[in-house]
């Protein structure tokens, strides 16, 4: 199959859970849970394999996630049930989590009144 004869798609959306199902070969399958914004959010599910999987433990819920891959599906009893598969993540940005080392802006002590400005 060429890759012309492939659906693809690409996006970003914040990550909002990462779900885990295992597969009767006792794989481990999982499935990033994103949220678009706008009037009408919607919840888009998109699984990710391999690497990506292994990837996974490192993003964390509120991320901004941009994913490309490729859509698929498969016919069982007569219907259709589709896939959104990853190939390639890139986090645009993390959680709303500080950094352990970065302190928080409040840190800040206010402006000393003892000083003359002139």
């Amino acid at each position: 199959m060429s890759n012309a004869d492939e659906f693809t798609f690409q996006g970003q959306g914040t990550l909002k859970r990462i779900d885990t199902f295992v597969s009767k070969a006792g794989k481990s399958i999982l499935t990033l849970v994103f949220e678009t914004q706008g009037q009408y959010p919607q919840m888009i599910p998109i699984k990710v394999f391999g690497r990506l999987a292994e990837q996974a433990a490192s993003w964390k819920p509120g991320s901004i996630l941009a994913v490309s891959g490729r859509l698929g599906g498969r016919d069982w009893n007569g219907k259709v049930y589709g896939d959104n598969v990853a190939n390639n993540i890139e986090v645009i940005s993390g959680s709303d989590e500080r950094d352990a080392g970065a302190p928080p802006d409040n840190d800040v002590p206010p402006p000393s009144d003892d000083d003359v400005p002139f």
